[in-house]
C-alpha cells in the first residue's frame, strides 16, 4: 500500500528500471568528462588521474558559533588534519567517527545506534578551490561504477551539482537527484511517489553532492524545516535535510565545499565525517606534471618551479597545477615573469589573442569588445550565483562560438523526448573552471565598473563566496599585470583605476583583538598576488612588531605568508605555532623565508623533521633570536643544529631560550662559543646536570668583554637565578 493506492509489482519494477536508466545515463556523463580542462593550451595530455590526498579534519571553531560552544564541545576542538585516507577508506572511517561521537552523546545503546545509523553515511568534503573536490567525486564515482571498490552493492547513484541550478527555485525531490536529465512530463504522480518511497528505503543509494559553496545562499546559518517527501522545495531545503540524516536517511551523502560557505553552515548541518582534500603529494604533482608538459620539457620546468617557490607550492592544487606549467612551458621564450595565478591566467589570455586561429577570425577590437562582455557575464553571474548559462545568454552580449570554445564549456541537457525521430537537447554553458568566472569577473570589478558603485561592493569583498574574486583583485593592481591587461581589453573603456586600487588598499586591516592568524594569511594571500610596494607597505604598516599566529594549513597559504614577511623593511618577531599545520605547509614556510626582516623566531609544538631542520639552517645567520623546544627535536638534529650554529662566523642570535630542552654536555658545549656574543640565555635547572650549570658559570666569569646581560635558570620555585658578572 501507497498512500492508499494499491500497486502491482509489475508497476514498481517498471518504475524503477526507467529511473536505474536515467540515473545511470547522468553518472556516465560525468563520469566520461575530460580530465584536463577545456581552454588549457597545453603540450601534452593528460592521460590518467593522480591519487589526491585526503585527511581527517575536526571542526572548527568559527567566531559566530562562540556562544553554541557549551553546546557543542566538538566546535572548541582546533581544524587539525590528521592522518590519510584512501578513497576506499572513506565510509569506514564515516562510521568510525560516528561511533566515537556517539559514545560522548548518547547514554543508551539504542540512542547510540541511531546516531551511528543517522551520521555514519554522511561524509563533508571540504577544500581549496581547484584543490580536486569534484574530481574526487568523478574518481568516487569510478571506484562504485567500475572498480566495484566502494560501495559494490549500489544500486542507485547520484551526481547532484549545485551550480546547475537556480537557488530560489523549487524543484521535487526527483528533479533535484536528476536535475537536468528528468522529464516529469513522461512520469505520472503515481510513478514519481513510487519512485520516491523505494529511494527512502533503500540503504543502496548514493548521492554525491558537489558544490555547496556554489549555491548561493544568504540563510547558511539558518535551520529549515523537515521536508516533505512530495512537495517542492528549492535546493537549499535538500541539501540541508540531506546532511540532517532527515531525508533519505538511508542513502549515503557525500558533499564538498569551499570552507569557507561549509563553515559558514549552521552546526547541525555540519554531521558525519568532515574530510579535506588537500591536493596532491610530490610523487602526483611530478607525474601530473609529466603529463602536462611531456618528458623531453620535464626538467626544464621542473627547474623553473624550483626558482619560484610560490608556484611551486601552488602547484600542490591539481588546477593550478594544470595551468602553471602550461604557462612556464610556454613562457620561456616570451620573458614575461610568472609569479602568481594572475599572470598565469594574463598569459593564457595573451596566448589564446595571440594565436593563429583568433587573429584570422576575428578583428582585434572584436575581441577586446567580446572579453569585456565576457567579464560583464561573469560578474553578473556570480551575484546572481548563476554558474550555468544557455547559449543565448552569450548571444545576446555578442560573443562568438570561438571565445565559448576557449574559457567555457558547453554540454547539453537532454530531454529526454523524441521529436522527428531526434533526440532533443538545450546547450547549456559554464566556464571550464569556477576559477575562470572568477577571474573575468575581477577584470570587471578592477577595470570597467565605475568607483562609485564599486564602493558599494565592499562587503562583497570578504564574503567567502568572492574570496578568489578579491585576491585576483589584488593581482591586478600589480603594475604590470595591469599593462598587460591594458594590450588585452580595450584601454579607453578602462574606469578608475586607482582610485579602485585604493579602496582595496584600505581593507588591509587586522580585524581579530586576540588571534589574528586567519587575518594575517588572508592579507598575505593579498600581499602575494598583487606583489605591489604599495599593497606591501600597508601590509607592513597594519602589523604588530611581535606577531604571534599559528601555521598556516595549507602550503599554498604557507608560500603567501613567507612572501608577504619577505616585503618588511622593519624588523619583526614572530611567534609561530604549528598547531593546525602539516609538515610540509611549516616547511614551505621556512623555505619561502628568505632575506626578510624576521630577527626573532619563537616556534611552539613543532616536531622538528629532518626536512624542516634543514629548511632552518639557512635563518641561523640572520635572525638575532631562537626560541626552540629542543625535545621536538631527534639526536641527529640536535648534532646538526648544534654544528651549524658553531660553523656562524659572525653570532647574531642574543637571545636563545631553550628552557624546555635539554641541555646535554653537548649542548652545553655548543654554547660555550656564543657566550660572548648572546644578551640573555634562558635555562631550566631541571633540564641541566650540576655539572654543566659549573661549566657554563665558569664560562660567564672568564668573559673578557661580557654583553650578557642577564644569564638565568628557571628554577622550579619560578625565582631567577643571577649568573652575570659583577
Amino acid at each position: 500500500m501507497l498512500n492508499g493506492t494499491s500497486l502491482n509489482q509489475s508497476f514498481v519494477v517498471s518504475a524503477v528500471e526507467k529511473f536505474k536508466v536515467k540515473s545511470k545515463s547522468k553518472t556516465d556523463e560525468v563520469r566520461g568528462e575530460a580530465l584536463l580542462p577545456a581552454g588549457v593550451l597545453v603540450p601534452g595530455s593528460i592521460t590518467k588521474p593522480v591519487p589526491l590526498l585526503i585527511t581527517l579534519v575536526r571542526q572548527i571553531l568559527d567566531d559566530e558559533w562562540k556562544l553554541h560552544s557549551n553546546q557543542r564541545k566538538n566546535l572548541q576542538r582546533m581544524y587539525t588534519p590528521e592522518g590519510s585516507i584512501l578513497i576506499e577508506e572513506l565510509f569506514d572511517v564515516a562510521k568510525q567517527v560516528a561511533q566515537q561521537e556517539a559514545d560522548k552523546k548518547c547514554n543508551t545503546p539504542e540512542a547510540k545506534a541511531m546516531h551511528v545509523a543517522r551520521y555514519s553515511n554522511i561524509i563533508c568534503v571540504v577544500g581549496l578551490p581547484g584543490v580536486g573536490k569534484s574530481t574526487l567525486l568523478k574518481q568516487m564515482i569510478n571506484c562504485i561504477v567500475v572498480d566495484k571498490s566502494v560501495k559494490p552493492d549500489t544500486q542507485f547513484l547520484f551526481h547532484v551539482s549545485l551550480k546547475n541550478f537556480n537557488p530560489k527555485k523549487k524543484v521535487s525531490l526527483l528533479e533535484f537527484l536528476l536535475y537536468g536529465n528528468l522529464s516529469e512530463r513522461n512520469q505520472s504522480d503515481e510513478e514519481n511517489k513510487v519512485l520516491v518511497h523505494f529511494l527512502y528505503n533503500n540503504p543502496n543509494v548514493v548521492i554525491l553532492i558537489d558544490g555547496w559553496d556554489e549555491l548561493y545562499t544568504k540563510q547558511a546559518n539558518t535551520r529549515f524545516h523537515a521536508c516533505k517527501l512530495d512537495r517542492k522545495q528549492i535546493p537549499e531545503v535538500f541539501v540541508k535535510n540531506l546532511l540532517m540524516g532527515n531525508l533519505l536517511p538511508n542513502a549515503v551523502k557525500v558533499i564538498t565545499s569551499r570552507p569557507g560557505p561549509f563553515y559558514k553552515l549552521h552546526p547541525d548541518y555540519r554531521q558525519g565525517l568532515v574530510s579535506e582534500v588537500r591536493g596532491m603529494d610530490k610523487p602526483a604533482k611530478k607525474d601530473l606534471t609529466k603529463q602536462i608538459c611531456g618528458e623531453a620539457s620535464f626538467e626544464n620546468v621542473e627547474k623553473l618551479l624550483a626558482e619560484r617557490p610560490n608556484l611551486d607550492a601552488l602547484c600542490s592544487i591539481p588546477v593550478h597545477c594544470i595551468q602553471i606549467v602550461a604557462c612556464l612551458h610556454s613562457s620561456v621564450s616570451s620573458g614575461r615573469e610568472i609569479n602568481s595565478m594572475t599572470d598565469v591566467f594574463i598569459h593564457t589570455l595573451t596566448n589564446y589573442k595571440a594565436s593563429d586561429h583568433v587573429r584570422t577570425n576575428m578583428s582585434e577590437e572584436k575581441l577586446g569588445q567580446e572579453l569585456v562582455n565576457l567579464a560583464y557575464l561573469a560578474y553578473k553571474g556570480l551575484g546572481k550565483r548563476k554558474l550555468v548559462f544557455h547559449k543565448n545568454d552569450f548571444r545576446k552580449v555578442g560573443i562568438t562560438k570561438q571565445t565559448v570554445d576557449m574559457f567555457l564549456h558547453t554540454y547539453v541537457e537532454k530531454s529526454h523526448h523524441l521529436k522527428m525521430g531526434i533526440l532533443e537537447g538545450k546547450k547549456r554553458i559554464s566556464f571550464t573552471h569556477l576559477t575562470w568566472q572568477e577571474f573575468f569577473a575581477s577584470v570587471y570589478l578592477m577595470l570597467f565598473m565605475l568607483q562609485g558603485e564599486f564602493s558599494r561592493c565592499m562587503e562583497t569583498f570578504t564574503d567567502p563566496h568572492w574570496v578568489m574574486v578579491t585576491r585576483f583583485m589584488f593581482g591586478i593592481c600589480n603594475s604590470s599585470s595591469y599593462k598587460d591587461l591594458k594590450v588585452i581589453f580595450p584601454a579607453w573603456m578602462i574606469e578608475d583605476y586607482q582610485e579602485k586600487k585604493n579602496i582595496l588598499k584600505s581593507l588591509i586591516t587586522l580585524e581579530g583583538q586576540y588571534d589574528i592568524s586567519k587575518d594575517v594569511i588572508r592579507l598575505s594571500g593579498w600581499v602575494h598576488e598583487a606583489n605591489d610596494a604599495e599593497i606591501s607597505q600597508k601590509f607592513q604598516e597594519c602589523m604588530p612588531q611581535f606577531i604571534k599566529i599559528k601555521a598556516p594549513s595549507y602550503p599554498t597559504e604557507a608560500s603567501d605568508v613567507a612572501f608577504a614577511f619577505n616585503t618588511f623593511t622593519t624588523p619583526h618577531d614572530l611567534d609561530f605555532t604549528k598547531r593546525g599545520s602539516d609538515e610540509a605547509s611549516f616547511e614551505a614556510f621556512l623555505r619561502g623565508l628568505h632575506e626578510s626582516q624576521i630577527k626573532g623566531l619563537n616556534i611552539e609544538n613543532v616536531r622538528m623533521t629532518d626536512s624542516t631542520t634543514q629548511a632552518l639552517l639557512p635563518h641561523l645567520d640572520v635572525i638575532d633570536k631562537l626560541d626552540l623546544d629542543e625535545r621536538k627535536l631527534s639526536a641527529r638534529n640536535r648534532i646538526i643544529l648544534r654544528e651549524a650554529v658553531e660553523r656562524i662566523t659572525n653570532p647574531k642570535i642574543k637571545i636563545l631560550n631553550i628552557k624546555d630542552g635539554w641541555v646535554t654536555d653537548s649542548t652545553t658545549q655548543a654554547l660555550l662559543p656564543h657566550l660572548e656574543e648572546m644578551d640573555k640565555l634562558a635555562l631550566n635547572e631541571k633540564n641541566i646536570s650540576a655539572q654543566n650549570c659549573i661549566i657554563l658559570h665558569e664560562a660567564v666569569e672568564r668573559l673578557t668583554n661580557p654583553q650578557v646581560s642577564l644569564f638565568h635558570f628557571h628554577l622550579r620555585s619560578g625565582m631567577l637565578f643571577n649568573l652575570a658578572p659583577i
